[in-house]
Protein backbone atom coordinates (compact mmCIF):
# COMPACT_ATOMS: atom_id res chain seq x y z
CA UNK A 1 0.00 0.00 0.00
CA UNK A 2 1.70 3.22 -1.09
CA UNK A 3 0.96 6.69 0.43
CA UNK A 4 -2.38 7.41 1.78
CA UNK A 5 -4.77 6.54 -1.01
CA UNK A 6 -8.09 6.06 0.36
CA UNK A 7 -9.77 4.58 -3.01
CA UNK A 8 -7.45 1.22 -2.91
CA UNK A 9 -5.34 -0.34 -0.37
CA UNK A 10 -7.51 1.21 2.26
CA UNK A 11 -10.64 0.08 0.98
CA UNK A 12 -9.76 -3.52 1.31
CA UNK A 13 -8.65 -2.97 5.04
CA UNK A 14 -11.80 -0.96 5.65
CA UNK A 15 -13.72 -4.76 4.77
CA UNK A 16 -11.54 -6.86 6.19
CA UNK A 17 -9.33 -5.66 9.31
CA UNK A 18 -9.48 -3.46 11.85
CA UNK A 19 -8.08 0.05 10.32
CA UNK A 20 -6.12 2.92 12.87
CA UNK A 21 -7.55 6.00 11.33
CA UNK A 22 -12.33 7.68 10.70
CA UNK A 23 -15.56 8.21 11.74
CA UNK A 24 -19.04 6.70 11.09
CA UNK A 25 -21.96 9.18 9.52
CA UNK A 26 -25.12 8.64 10.74
CA UNK A 27 -28.51 8.97 8.77
CA UNK A 28 -30.48 12.05 10.47
CA UNK A 29 -32.77 12.65 7.51
CA UNK A 30 -34.50 12.75 4.24
CA UNK A 31 -32.39 13.55 1.15
CA UNK A 32 -30.87 16.71 0.48
CA UNK A 33 -32.64 19.52 -1.45
CA UNK A 34 -33.08 23.26 -2.27
CA UNK A 35 -36.59 24.70 -1.98
CA UNK A 36 -38.96 24.87 -5.05
CA UNK A 37 -40.77 27.30 -6.80
CA UNK A 38 -44.63 27.16 -6.58
CA UNK A 39 -46.57 26.57 -9.89
CA UNK A 40 -46.20 30.02 -11.96
CA UNK A 41 -49.35 32.75 -11.14
CA UNK A 42 -49.40 31.52 -7.30
CA UNK A 43 -47.22 34.36 -5.82
CA UNK A 44 -45.47 32.10 -3.32
CA UNK A 45 -43.22 29.20 -2.62
CA UNK A 46 -43.29 25.78 -1.76
CA UNK A 47 -41.71 24.84 1.72
CA UNK A 48 -41.30 21.40 0.74
CA UNK A 49 -37.74 20.49 -0.41
CA UNK A 50 -37.39 19.13 -3.11
CA UNK A 51 -34.74 15.97 -3.51
CA UNK A 52 -31.37 16.50 -5.34
CA UNK A 53 -30.57 13.07 -7.35
CA UNK A 54 -26.79 11.84 -7.34
CA UNK A 55 -26.41 13.65 -10.93
CA UNK A 56 -27.30 17.27 -9.49
CA UNK A 57 -25.69 16.66 -6.26
CA UNK A 58 -22.52 16.04 -7.87
CA UNK A 59 -22.67 18.95 -10.24
CA UNK A 60 -23.44 21.41 -7.23
CA UNK A 61 -20.55 20.01 -5.80
CA UNK A 62 -18.27 20.72 -8.77
CA UNK A 63 -19.32 23.99 -9.48
CA UNK A 64 -18.45 24.93 -5.75
CA UNK A 65 -14.91 22.59 -6.52
CA UNK A 66 -13.95 25.05 -9.24
CA UNK A 67 -14.38 28.33 -7.41
CA UNK A 68 -12.02 27.28 -5.11
CA UNK A 69 -8.24 28.34 -6.15
CA UNK A 70 -5.74 26.17 -6.01
CA UNK A 71 -2.73 26.30 -4.28
CA UNK A 72 0.68 24.78 -4.19
CA UNK A 73 3.44 23.23 -1.74
CA UNK A 74 6.19 20.97 -0.50
CA UNK A 75 3.59 18.67 1.23
CA UNK A 76 0.19 17.08 0.62
CA UNK A 77 -1.03 16.42 3.92
CA UNK A 78 -4.15 14.07 5.22
CA UNK A 79 -5.42 13.81 8.54
CA UNK A 80 -8.09 11.29 8.97
CA UNK A 81 -9.96 9.89 12.21
CA UNK A 82 -11.73 6.04 11.37
CA UNK A 83 -13.66 3.64 12.96
CA UNK A 84 -14.79 0.17 12.27
CA UNK A 85 -17.05 -2.13 13.27
CA UNK A 86 -16.92 -6.38 13.72
CA UNK A 87 -19.51 -8.88 14.65
CA UNK A 88 -17.71 -11.49 16.97
CA UNK A 89 -19.21 -14.83 15.77
CA UNK A 90 -22.33 -13.37 15.45
CA UNK A 91 -23.12 -12.80 18.87
CA UNK A 92 -21.99 -8.88 19.58
CA UNK A 93 -19.74 -6.44 17.93
CA UNK A 94 -16.31 -4.40 18.78
CA UNK A 95 -15.56 -1.22 17.70
CA UNK A 96 -11.88 -0.15 17.06
CA UNK A 97 -11.11 3.79 16.42
CA UNK A 98 -8.04 5.57 15.18
CA UNK A 99 -6.37 8.44 13.74
CA UNK A 100 -3.83 9.50 11.23
CA UNK A 101 -1.89 11.84 9.67
CA UNK A 102 0.19 11.70 6.49
CA UNK A 103 2.30 13.46 4.89
CA UNK A 104 3.62 13.14 0.86
CA UNK A 105 6.37 15.08 -1.22
CA UNK A 106 8.26 13.56 -4.27
CA UNK A 107 9.90 10.56 -3.61
CA UNK A 108 8.76 10.54 0.28
CA UNK A 109 6.33 10.17 2.86
CA UNK A 110 5.40 10.18 6.13
CA UNK A 111 2.81 8.13 7.97
CA UNK A 112 1.39 8.75 11.76
CA UNK A 113 -1.18 6.98 13.53
CA UNK A 114 -2.61 6.19 16.67
CA UNK A 115 -5.23 3.43 17.93
CA UNK A 116 -8.00 5.00 20.45
CA UNK A 117 -8.63 1.85 21.36
CA UNK A 118 -11.28 -1.50 20.72
CA UNK A 119 -14.39 -1.92 23.13
CA UNK A 120 -17.77 -3.32 22.58
CA UNK A 121 -19.77 -1.12 20.23
CA UNK A 122 -22.98 -0.50 21.79
CA UNK A 123 -24.56 -0.97 25.31
CA UNK A 124 -26.08 -3.94 24.17
CA UNK A 125 -23.01 -5.46 22.91
CA UNK A 126 -21.17 -4.77 26.49
CA UNK A 127 -23.77 -7.03 27.93
CA UNK A 128 -23.63 -9.45 25.54
CA UNK A 129 -19.63 -9.41 26.10
CA UNK A 130 -20.09 -9.72 29.65
CA UNK A 131 -22.53 -12.62 29.45
CA UNK A 132 -19.91 -14.37 27.49
CA UNK A 133 -17.98 -14.15 30.51
CA UNK A 134 -15.91 -10.80 29.23
CA UNK A 135 -13.13 -12.87 27.01
CA UNK A 136 -10.03 -10.69 26.39
CA UNK A 137 -10.21 -12.25 22.50
CA UNK A 138 -12.93 -13.91 20.14
CA UNK A 139 -13.15 -15.00 17.03
CA UNK A 140 -14.55 -12.47 13.73
CA UNK A 141 -14.84 -13.96 10.60
CA UNK A 142 -12.71 -16.29 8.34
CA UNK A 143 -10.70 -17.76 11.68
CA UNK A 144 -9.08 -14.34 12.63
CA UNK A 145 -9.09 -13.31 16.41
CA UNK A 146 -9.20 -10.11 18.10
CA UNK A 147 -8.57 -8.54 21.66
CA UNK A 148 -11.68 -7.22 23.08
CA UNK A 149 -11.08 -4.77 25.06
CA UNK A 150 -7.85 -2.61 24.18
CA UNK A 151 -7.18 1.25 25.19
CA UNK A 152 -5.57 3.56 23.33
CA UNK A 153 -1.96 2.88 21.71
CA UNK A 154 1.06 5.73 21.58
CA UNK A 155 1.32 7.57 18.28
CA UNK A 156 3.68 5.74 15.59
CA UNK A 157 5.49 7.08 12.43
CA UNK A 158 6.38 5.43 9.61
CA UNK A 159 8.87 6.59 6.56
CA UNK A 160 9.17 5.95 3.58
CA UNK A 161 10.94 6.57 0.13
CA UNK A 162 9.23 5.73 -3.29
CA UNK A 163 8.33 7.42 -6.20
CA UNK A 164 5.12 5.95 -5.50
CA UNK A 165 2.96 7.70 -3.11
CA UNK A 166 -0.49 7.52 -3.97
CA UNK A 167 -2.60 4.68 -4.32
CA UNK A 168 -5.22 5.67 -7.42
CA UNK A 169 -5.86 1.49 -8.19
CA UNK A 170 -2.67 1.61 -9.10
CA UNK A 171 0.86 3.00 -7.28
CA UNK A 172 1.40 6.47 -8.98
CA UNK A 173 3.66 9.13 -8.13
CA UNK A 174 3.01 12.89 -7.51
CA UNK A 175 3.69 13.72 -10.85
CA UNK A 176 0.97 11.30 -11.89
CA UNK A 177 -1.31 12.82 -9.95
CA UNK A 178 -0.40 16.55 -10.90
CA UNK A 179 -0.65 15.61 -14.72
CA UNK A 180 -4.47 14.36 -14.09
CA UNK A 181 -6.71 16.35 -16.54
CA UNK A 182 -9.44 18.69 -15.15
CA UNK A 183 -11.85 17.41 -17.88
CA UNK A 184 -14.18 14.60 -16.63
CA UNK A 185 -14.38 12.94 -20.33
CA UNK A 186 -10.27 12.46 -20.56
CA UNK A 187 -10.18 11.97 -16.58
CA UNK A 188 -12.36 9.08 -17.23
CA UNK A 189 -10.03 8.12 -20.48
CA UNK A 190 -7.27 8.36 -18.21
CA UNK A 191 -8.05 6.11 -15.46
CA UNK A 192 -9.79 3.31 -17.33
CA UNK A 193 -6.23 2.92 -19.02
CA UNK A 194 -5.58 0.27 -16.07
CA UNK A 195 -9.09 -0.90 -16.22
CA UNK A 196 -9.00 -4.60 -16.53
CA UNK A 197 -12.67 -5.89 -15.43
CA UNK A 198 -11.51 -6.63 -12.04
CA UNK A 199 -11.30 -5.04 -8.32
CA UNK A 200 -8.29 -2.41 -7.74
CA UNK A 201 -7.33 -4.68 -4.61
CA UNK A 202 -8.28 -8.37 -6.14
CA UNK A 203 -8.83 -10.70 -9.19
CA UNK A 204 -12.25 -10.60 -9.11
CA UNK A 205 -14.69 -9.05 -11.15
CA UNK A 206 -15.96 -5.60 -11.11
CA UNK A 207 -18.07 -3.31 -12.60
CA UNK A 208 -16.69 -0.23 -14.57
CA UNK A 209 -19.13 2.29 -12.27
CA UNK A 210 -17.75 0.51 -9.04
CA UNK A 211 -14.31 0.66 -9.80
CA UNK A 212 -14.43 4.25 -11.04
CA UNK A 213 -16.47 4.97 -8.67
CA UNK A 214 -13.76 3.83 -5.98
CA UNK A 215 -10.90 5.41 -8.16
CA UNK A 216 -12.96 8.89 -8.31
CA UNK A 217 -13.22 8.53 -4.33
CA UNK A 218 -10.07 8.31 -4.06
CA UNK A 219 -9.15 11.94 -5.56
CA UNK A 220 -12.07 13.33 -3.91
CA UNK A 221 -11.79 12.36 -0.77
CA UNK A 222 -8.11 13.67 0.41
CA UNK A 223 -6.09 12.97 -3.17
CA UNK A 224 -3.31 15.48 -3.62
CA UNK A 225 -5.13 17.08 -6.80
CA UNK A 226 -5.96 20.69 -7.78
CA UNK A 227 -9.92 21.75 -7.05
CA UNK A 228 -10.41 21.35 -10.44
CA UNK A 229 -9.21 17.99 -11.09
CA UNK A 230 -11.94 16.82 -8.34
CA UNK A 231 -14.22 19.03 -9.61
CA UNK A 232 -13.86 16.78 -12.74
CA UNK A 233 -14.11 13.77 -10.76
CA UNK A 234 -17.26 14.90 -9.31
CA UNK A 235 -18.72 15.60 -13.08
CA UNK A 236 -17.23 12.08 -14.22
CA UNK A 237 -19.25 10.86 -11.14
CA UNK A 238 -22.51 12.48 -12.10
CA UNK A 239 -22.62 10.68 -15.19
CA UNK A 240 -22.43 6.79 -13.98
CA UNK A 241 -25.69 5.27 -14.21
CA UNK A 242 -25.35 3.14 -10.51
CA UNK A 243 -24.43 5.63 -8.53
CA UNK A 244 -27.60 6.81 -6.54
CA UNK A 245 -28.24 9.93 -3.38
CA UNK A 246 -28.80 8.79 -0.24
CA UNK A 247 -29.55 11.83 1.80
CA UNK A 248 -28.80 13.83 4.92
CA UNK A 249 -26.31 12.44 6.90
CA UNK A 250 -23.17 13.74 9.48
CA UNK A 251 -19.89 12.67 9.59
CA UNK A 252 -17.95 11.43 12.44
CA UNK A 253 -17.16 14.94 13.07
CA UNK A 254 -20.99 16.15 13.31
CA UNK A 255 -20.26 18.14 9.15
CA UNK A 256 -23.39 17.75 7.10
CA UNK A 257 -23.30 16.52 4.25
CA UNK A 258 -25.14 14.33 1.90
CA UNK A 259 -24.23 10.74 1.05
CA UNK A 260 -24.11 9.17 -2.77
CA UNK A 261 -23.53 4.85 -3.13
CA UNK A 262 -22.70 2.25 -5.06
CA UNK A 263 -23.57 -1.69 -4.49
CA UNK A 264 -20.12 -3.31 -3.65
CA UNK A 265 -19.40 -6.69 -3.03
CA UNK A 266 -18.24 -7.21 1.17
CA UNK A 267 -14.48 -7.66 0.89
CA UNK A 268 -14.41 -6.96 -2.78
CA UNK A 269 -14.81 -10.76 -3.48
CA UNK A 270 -17.45 -12.09 -6.21
CA UNK A 271 -18.66 -15.08 -3.65
CA UNK A 272 -21.85 -13.55 -2.47
CA UNK A 273 -22.00 -15.70 0.64
CA UNK A 274 -19.21 -13.36 1.50
CA UNK A 275 -22.67 -10.50 1.91
CA UNK A 276 -22.65 -7.32 -0.06
CA UNK A 277 -21.93 -3.66 0.84
CA UNK A 278 -23.27 -0.21 -0.10
CA UNK A 279 -19.91 1.76 -0.43
CA UNK A 280 -20.65 5.34 -0.09
CA UNK A 281 -19.30 9.18 0.02
CA UNK A 282 -20.14 11.73 2.15
CA UNK A 283 -20.33 15.19 -0.01
CA UNK A 284 -20.56 18.73 1.28
CA UNK A 285 -21.81 20.19 -1.90
CA UNK A 286 -21.21 23.82 -0.71
CA UNK A 287 -17.42 23.75 -0.26
CA UNK A 288 -17.41 20.85 -3.16
CA UNK A 289 -15.20 18.65 -1.14
CA UNK A 290 -15.90 14.89 0.39
CA UNK A 291 -16.26 14.52 3.86
CA UNK A 292 -15.71 10.67 4.33
CA UNK A 293 -16.34 7.13 2.93
CA UNK A 294 -18.38 4.59 4.35
CA UNK A 295 -18.98 0.99 3.73
CA UNK A 296 -22.41 -0.32 5.23
CA UNK A 297 -24.19 -3.70 5.14
CA UNK A 298 -26.81 -4.49 2.92
CA UNK A 299 -26.63 -8.22 3.39
CA UNK A 300 -24.77 -9.23 6.20
CA UNK A 301 -21.57 -11.97 5.68
CA UNK A 302 -18.25 -12.47 5.97
CA UNK A 303 -16.10 -9.72 8.33
CA UNK A 304 -20.00 -8.39 8.45
CA UNK A 305 -21.55 -11.59 9.24
CA UNK A 306 -23.83 -10.56 12.21
CA UNK A 307 -24.26 -7.31 12.01
CA UNK A 308 -27.47 -5.65 10.66
CA UNK A 309 -28.53 -4.20 7.57
CA UNK A 310 -27.86 -0.50 7.77
CA UNK A 311 -24.45 -0.52 10.41
CA UNK A 312 -21.78 1.31 8.66
CA UNK A 313 -19.29 -1.16 9.51
CA UNK A 314 -16.44 1.10 8.53
CA UNK A 315 -15.75 4.67 7.87
CA UNK A 316 -12.51 7.15 7.20
CA UNK A 317 -13.45 10.76 8.29
CA UNK A 318 -11.24 13.57 5.83
CA UNK A 319 -10.56 16.12 9.10
CA UNK A 320 -8.56 18.27 7.13
CA UNK A 321 -6.38 18.21 3.91
CA UNK A 322 -4.32 20.38 1.60
CA UNK A 323 -0.68 21.73 0.46
CA UNK A 324 1.69 23.62 2.50
CA UNK A 325 5.94 24.20 2.37
CA UNK A 326 5.91 23.25 5.96
CA UNK A 327 5.52 19.80 7.95
CA UNK A 328 4.86 19.89 10.78
CA UNK A 329 4.72 16.03 11.66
Amino acid sequence: MWGFGLAGAAAVAAVAVFTSGTGVGTVTGGPAGVTAAAPSGSGSFSSEPVPLSARQLLLVAATSADKEPATTGKFWFTKTASRDIMSVDGDYALLSEGVGESWLTDGQQWHTSQSLGTKPATEADQAAWEAAGSPTTAGVGEGKRLETVRPAGKPSTDTYKSKYVYWLGRNVTLDQMRALPADPAKLKASLLKYYTGNSTEADVPMAEDNWLFTVAGGLVIGGPVSPQVRAAAFRMLAALPSVTSLGQVTDSTGRPGTAIGIETSSGFRSDPDKGVLQERLIIDEKSGRALAREYVVVKPGGFQKGLKPGTVSNSTTIVDSGWTDTRTS
